[in-house]
């Protein structure tokens, strides 16, 4: 995906509020829900890098960092790149060590 959407006006596509049909079913979460389901599904990612990100008001994400620092970002999209900046290095999301410290693969649960 390329960022015109962003200068677009347009809701990123992993927000379930721009295609709300894309979540139907059973077990189709409410908004915030969902976003909090994401969240907690890239927490689990991060946990390696003791960071962590939350829903903030149903329109935004905040990536915290170990030591206090913060970013908003605007989606999760976003998050990665925050991350990067927070950290001040690359995030190699194939690093054989953030691997193996992911929760159920010999890390921390």
């Amino acid at each position: 995906m390329c960022g015109l959407c962003g200068l677009l006006g347009v809701v990123h596509w992993t927000e379930t509020s721009a295609h709300p049909d894309a979540f139907t079913g059973d077990a189709r979460r409410t908004i915030r829900a969902e976003r909090s389901h994401r969240a907690a599904i890239v927490n689990a990612a991060l946990a390696p890098l003791r960071m962590k990100v939350k829903d903030f008001q149903a329109s935004s994400y905040i990536l915290t960092s170990a030591t206090g620092r913060s970013e908003i970002v605007d989606d999760i999209q976003a998050v990665w790149g925050a991350v990067e900046r927070l950290r001040g290095a690359p995030v190699d999301p194939l690093d054989p060590d953030w691997l193996a410290a992911l929760p159920g693969q010999g890390g921390k649960p």
